[in-house]
């Protein structure tokens, strides 16, 4: 079956009207992403240490998420790296402060200082498909 000139052109038409909805999708993705993930803190503790900034970072009024923040952990001695947890519900959070020789967090949050990762040991936590973007750490889910 051969398409006409007419058909081959139409054809040729919709593949670059869905090219060109899948660019600015992924577009927006990365400058919503972006956004997210230079959005200021809205409570910032500090270690009693002083080496371990913990900002909790809210993320709502963003595609519905509404109620949802992160969790961004900056070492002092190299601020240049911020380590962010997945998101969660801001009603579960409780930022009282956690340190011992291994790790540093909030209530239901966990960093492991040597490793660089996350324990999430917050109850009902749940995957939100923006933490493949969001979330630039390794992290487990503790199950209760």
């Amino acid at each position: 079956m051969f398409l006409s000139d007419e058909g081959l052109s139409r054809h040729k038409n919709a593949i670059f009207r869905v090219a060109l909805v899948l660019v600015v999708l992924v577009g927006l993705l990365v400058v919503v992403v972006n956004k997210i993930c230079n959005f200021p803190a809205n409570v910032t503790n500090i270690d009693t240490s002083g080496r371990y900034l913990l900002q909790n970072v809210p993320v709502g009024g963003i595609l519905g998420l509404g109620g949802m923040a992160y969790l961004r952990v900056v070492d002092k001695e190299h601020p240049e790296k911020a380590y962010r947890t997945p998101l969660y519900s801001t009603q579960s959070l409780d930022m009282r402060l956690f340190e011992d020789d291994k790790s540093v967090g909030v209530y239901w949050l966990y960093f492991n200082k040597e490793e660089k990762t996350f324990e999430i040991a917050m109850p009902q936590w749940e995957w939100h498909w923006l933490n493949l973007f969001i979330s630039n750490t390794p992290y487990v889910h503790l199950e209760n």
